[in-house]
Order: structure tokens, then C-alpha cells, then sequence
């Protein structure tokens, strides 16, 4: 099932062991817990885990159609083309504090900036060991 909005599970993070870093708004693992079988079970993030909440991406247009919001390398995006037509090359961001923004799509995948990185992990480091 497609999704038309995702989640920042994991924050600033381009590998391939899911939640490695507990950066984004995942949770933290419970040990022995588990959602489905292969996937860990998560207790939630508390608000005051959040170090910059008006500076902390929360919810984005999903991209790929799942309900992740990840920081593609927009190689992707570009491919199914969709991304680029949906806002004129913009994505939606729903921000912790409640606020929208609507960046371009460069700017949220491809920008490595501190600026840039900082948007994507609730302690509000760049991280840049996770790119």
C-alpha cells in the first residue's frame, strides 16, 4: 500500500541496518519486543528528547510510497519523476512544532550543510558520520 506522507524514523542516516541510531522520531528499541516478526518493537519518543522542535522535520511527503521519510540521495526521486511534478521541485515538511514548510527537494536529500542535516535528527547534531 502506497503512502502519501511518511515518518522521520531514523534522522540523518544512509545505511542499510534499519534504525542503527534512534536519531529520528522512531523510538527507542525494546529489547525482546517486536511489531512484526523482523521488526523491533519501539517505545516512543518523549517531547523533551526533542532538542529543537521548530528545527525538526517530522513528517514529509513520502517519496517511494512507504511510510518512511528518509533522506534519499535523490537519485530515486529523480528516477520516478514524481517528486519533481507533485510541487514545482518542492516537498511538504511537517515540523515538530507544528509548522509547514516547503523546501526544495535538493535542499532536504542532497544539502550537507549542518544547517541542512541538523533538520533531520531530534538532537539537533549534523551527524555527518551517518551520511
Amino acid at each position: 500500500m502506497a503512502c502519501s506522507y511518511g515518518y522521520n524514523l531514523e534522522g540523518v542516516y544512509t545505511g542499510s541496518d534499519p534504525f542503527p541510531n534512534a536519531l529520528g522520531l522512531c523510538g527507542h528499541e525494546v529489547p525482546g519486543a517486536t511489531i512484526y516478526p523482523g521488526f523491533p518493537g519501539f517505545a516512543p519518543v518523549s517531547e523533551s528528547e526533542v532538542a529543537v522542535p521548530a528545527d525538526m522535520m517530522a513528517i514529509g511527503d513520502s517519496l517511494l510510497g512507504s511510510f518512511g521519510f528518509e533522506r534519499e540521495d535523490m537519485v530515486t526521486p529523480k528516477r520516478i519523476g514524481r517528486a519533481r511534478a507533485t510541487h514545482q521541485g518542492r516537498i511538504n515538511v511537517l515540523f515538530c512544532d507544528g509548522h509547514v514548510e516547503s523546501p526544495t527537494l535538493e535542499y532536504v536529500f542532497e544539502d550537507t550543510s549542518d544547517a541542512a542535516l541538523v533538520r533531520w535528527n531530534r538532537d539537533h547534531q549534523p551527524h555527518r558520520d551517518n551520511l
